[in-house]
């Protein structure tokens, strides 16, 4: 392992076996709307370095994250108005924009479970929510079923096959945080072809 990926790692390991650690998870989980990491692979490291609390970890990350999609909506939902001409057609095109409006209106619920549960941005779900003015009480409930379901089996996996990733993650540290920051490049170039 490198030394600057080295340094990280040891100093995760600090913060997930800290007494502190659900207090790290609910922080993170709760900045999920401004951060461009993906939290999974947070979520999974802290359940690996202390797996008798797996399910405890599960629920804070599900609680902090719909915290901070219930922010996102609300951002959407009252500012819209104010940086909407600021955002179309200078960050993304009035035809995309318009589709996006058609799938939100079509879908709706479905729309908000299945981006939940899969790794779409919770930022652009969000905010496309309460743009879009879907019902408050309906957006949370498919959010939380679906977090709540997407993180449980984060943790389910890491008590099943927990010690075959810890080992996988001592050996190869480095390549996976590659693999991350290689998916943080693709999250902010899909972005920036969207806005074309």
């Amino acid at each position: 392992m490198k030394a600057g990926t080295a340094k990280l790692y040891h100093w995760a390991i600090q913060k997930a076996n800290s007494r502190l650690a659900p207090l790290w998870i609910a922080v993170l989980f709760s900045l999920e709307l401004f951060l461009f990491i993906p939290l999974d692979a947070v979520l999974m490291f802290f359940c690996l370095q202390n797996r008798q609390r797996t399910f405890y970890y599960v629920l804070i990350a599900g609680a902090a994250s719909i915290f901070s999609g219930l922010v996102g909506y609300l951002l959407g939902h009252f500012l819209w108005d104010l940086i909407g001409p600021y955002v179309v057609p200078h960050f993304i095109s009035s035809s995309l924009f318009e589709r996006i409006s058609g799938h939100f209106q079509e879908y709706e619920n479905w729309a908000v479970f299945l981006g939940s549960l899969l790794p779409f941005p919770l930022k652009a779900l969000s905010l496309s929510a309460g743009v879009f003015h879907l019902g408050l009480f309906p957006f949370l409930c498919c959010l939380a079923a679906a977090r709540f379901l997407r993180f449980s089996l984060v943790g389910g996996a890491m008590v099943l096959w927990g010690e075959s990733v810890k080992t996988f993650l001592d050996r190869h540290f480095h390549r996976v945080m590659l693999v991350i920051g290689a998916k943080i490049a693709a999250t902010f170039l899909f972005f920036w072809v969207l806005a074309k």
